[in-house]
């Protein structure tokens, strides 16, 4: 019996094949019993220490396996001589274990203010939200925002569904747990990088800040890179992509509206997504001006002052409409 499988077992994360066969070798003989119990008495153990002492799993149970092999080979059959009544192996298996189950233990307690659980669902409602992901990956909720998290810690990649709203990732690397992420029908798949990904009422839209992105849906798939933009509508499945060089989308992570170069048009509108409010661009001459310029994201009529001074325009409000002309 793979230890990696008991360990799956102690878990809970094991299919229903699989728990048949732990239990029916668990049946099978008592020395099969006895090896059962002393992993149980270990992780009984695991779970009253609490540690906040990062640790390497991975690694530590790796060199365990690797240690017990070694051993095995010099020690004669396993059958002759049962695997726990090793002295040696009493003592690696409690230290590796006790530390590498207290981290996984400690990790599915709750932490104020963080995500630090193989499952998850995030919510914000008025304000925005900054989380920690159980494998590090750090991640800023837009207001009005929902998706779901989950990692099996034996389980080869990490899982996001982003149900409504906005969030900005910043994904931890780990080329061998692959961070996915579903919007609707797209699929949206990373290693280690920074994107924003939002869902809007027809549209799914990606940019890419730091690194390489793979964007998929049923019929159309393409990658993005640093300052590039993919837009999917929900009635079709091609993959719209361009350049996206502006930073406003960031506005609620970085707390400010970086403008460059831009289109008055285009801050007007991250405006009025980011406070709900109504700026229309009334003249022609309003419509063909360009600003350069970064705003705090706090007070409205602050930043609209700003704009005045800066472009030399008139703001009047009429009534639920703020005007510029």
């Amino acid at each position: 019996m793979e230890d990696s499988l008991l360990i799956k077992y102690l878990l809970k994360e094991t299919s229903k094949e699989e728990s048949l066969v732990v239990k029916s070798w668990i049946e099978s003989k008592k020395e099969n019993e006895k090896y059962y119990n002393d992993f149980c008495w270990v992780w009984k153990k695991s779970i009253a220490i609490a540690s906040t002492e990062e640790i390497d799993v991975d690694a530590a149970w790796e060199q365990f396996k690797k240690n017990r092999e070694s051993k095995l080979l010099n020690s004669g059959p396993f059958s002759s001589q049962p695997f726990f009544s090793l002295p040696w192996v009493k003592v690696a298996a409690s230290i590796v274990l006790l530390l590498g189950v207290t981290a996984m233990a400690f990790s599915f307690l709750p932490h104020s203010g963080k995500a630090y659980y193989a499952s998850v669902n995030l919510t914000s409602l008025e304000e925005s939200k900054e989380e920690v992901l159980l494998d590090g990956s750090q991640l800023t909720l837009n207001k009005h925002t929902k998706l779901s998290y989950r990692q099996k810690l034996l389980g080869e990649g990490r899982f996001v569904e982003l149900m409504e709203g906005e969030a900005y990732f910043e994904v931890q690397k780990n080329p061998r747990k692959p961070f996915i992420i579903s919007v609707d029908e797209v699929r949206v798949k990373v290693l280690g990088t920074s994107f924003n990904i939002k869902k809007t009422l027809g549209k799914t839209i990606i940019i890419v800040d730091e690194g390489l992105v793979q964007v998929s849906t049923g019929k159309d798939e393409l990658f993005l890179t640093k300052n590039e933009k993919a837009t999917i509508f929900t009635t079709e499945e091609k993959i719209r992509k361009e350049v996206s060089e502006n930073q406003l989308f960031k506005y609620y992570v970085s707390k400010e509206f970086v403008a460059k170069d831009i289109a008055l048009e285009e801050l007007a509108e991250g405006l009025n997504e980011a406070y709900g409010s109504n700026i229309k661009l009334v003249s022609e001459r309003a419509r063909s001006l360009f600003i350069t310029t970064t705003l705090p994201y706090g007070s409205l009529s602050d930043n609209l002052e700003i704009i005045r001074q800066t472009l030399g325009v008139s703001i009047t409000q009429r009534d639920d409409a703020i005007i510029i002309e």
